[in-house]
């Protein structure tokens, strides 16, 4: 007795080379930060609430740490530093630094110099930061009456 082949499950090979799509690029661009907003502090919080396996956000909250109170990273740590702080093996970090990248939540410049060179930048892609806002918006605190 002979059963139907289960069709192949893509691999993450399958994915990268499908490419990204417009649509996909609109979700993952960067987002305006307003002026004036603590903006280290709220990709943390985006990136605590984010549901991305822990070596990318062990990295990012790693990399945030390097930024101050407005996102801005002076001192670069470059991979030998993300290396240092979290523990992981450089190729895990690389691996964790490329799906930032990939997902919006870090810039790299030059865009495609390697990541023990390359300056980092702390980016919330638009679909977070609009998620953020919008929850921000339903959820008002209450105020004690004095």
């Amino acid at each position: 007795m002979t059963t139907a082949a289960e069709p192949r499950r893509p691999s993450p090979a399958d994915v990268a080379r499908k490419g990204r799509t417009a649509a996909d690029r609109r979700l993952t661009a960067p987002a305006v930060l307003p002026a004036g907003i603590a903006a280290r502090a709220l990709y943390e919080r985006a990136i605590l609430g984010s549901g991305m396996t822990p070596h990318p956000r062990l990295v990012a909250i790693a990399l945030a740490t390097y930024a101050d109170a407005a996102g801005e990273i002076i001192r670069q740590p470059r991979l030998t530093g993300l290396v240092h702080d979290t523990g992981l093996h450089a190729g895990q970090v690389v691996v964790a630094l490329t799906t930032l990248r990939g997902r919006g939540w870090i810039r790299q410049s030059p865009a495609r110099a390697r990541f023990d060179v390359a300056d980092l930048a702390l980016t919330i892609p638009n679909h977070v930061l609009t998620s953020l806002r919008r929850k921000a918006t339903t959820t008002t605190p209450e105020t004690p009456d004095a």
